[in-house]
């Protein structure tokens, strides 16, 4: 047996090796989700061509029917818009808001107010009730999502709907209520297109669906990478641009409570 294999050399090396191993295997839960969520990041970018841009649908020209989002509040002049007073839908001005799915997710900003609940409603184009629901409501200000429930009817493939948000003050529910309220069409997708989708990044997914003028998925898709990231600098200001893009500059900056 020469000096480099002798009985010592062999058990230090053992040792090095084993000491290597329960460090990679202990360690703590928030380095490893940290070096995860880096990696993350880093590939969440890998195509600088990406922008998540709106591109709304019909040669962008504005709808005055089906789609159309009010950011008017039933309390609120469009004037205070810009200083935190009112009830925003994140939906951009008279334009359709389509969707691809049978149960889209809806965001809303609320302002720091008394308020703790705030009531989500969904009726069809005659005006039949499909689905209602209280949302609690954060301490602080800030822009709260809601993903339409399993229990909820699924959206139909052509057919519009009407949607609210509308906060219930210490009083109960009043017709006077601060509110908002939009609609919303759910569209079909090619079978192309939806092997696209399958194959991409949940940030180039977002982008796709900006480029085809389909706002609902835009927003909640780059909602939720923001959320899960908020350490990411590339995707908040991606986000902003989204939103500045449309109108909502007001509320480009503030943070997502829920």
């Amino acid at each position: 047996m020469t000096k480099k294999d002798s009985p010592l050399s062999m058990s230090l090396f053992a040792l090095t090796l084993t000491a290597g191993i329960t460090m990679s295997v202990g360690m703590p839960t928030q380095i490893r989700a940290e070096s995860e969520q880096a990696t993350t990041t880093q590939n969440l970018f890998r195509n600088k061509n990406i922008r998540v841009k709106f591109e709304p649908p019909g040669q962008g020209k504005p709808k005055e029917t089906a789609g159309g989002a009010s950011r008017s509040n039933l309390l609120c002049a469009q004037e205070q818009l810009n200083v935190g007073k009112c009830v925003i839908p994140l939906t951009p001005v008279n334009q359709e808001g389509l969707t691809v799915t049978e149960r889209p997710t809806f965001l809303v900003y609320v302002p720091q107010i008394s308020a703790k609940q705030i009531l989500f409603t969904l009726v069809d184009k005659s005006k039949t009730y499909q689905y209602q629901k209280k949302i609690p409501l954060p301490r602080k200000e800030g822009i709260v999502s809601f993903k339409l429930p399993e229990e909820a009817p699924a959206l139909e493939i052509g057919k519009n709907y009407q949607w609210s948000f509308v906060l219930i003050e210490e009083e109960g529910l009043k017709p006077d209520n601060p509110g908002v309220k939009g609609e919303i069409r759910r569209v079909e997708i090619d079978k192309a297109l939806s092997a696209q989708l399958e194959q991409m990044s949940p940030i180039e997914r977002a982008a796709l669906y900006g480029e085809k003028g389909i706002w609902y998925e835009t927003v909640a898709t780059l909602a939720e990478l923001v959320r899960s990231q908020p350490g990411n600098l590339e995707l908040a200001e991606t986000w902003k641009q989204l939103l500045n893009s449309v109108g909502l500059e007001a509320i480009a900056a503030k943070p997502q409570v829920q």
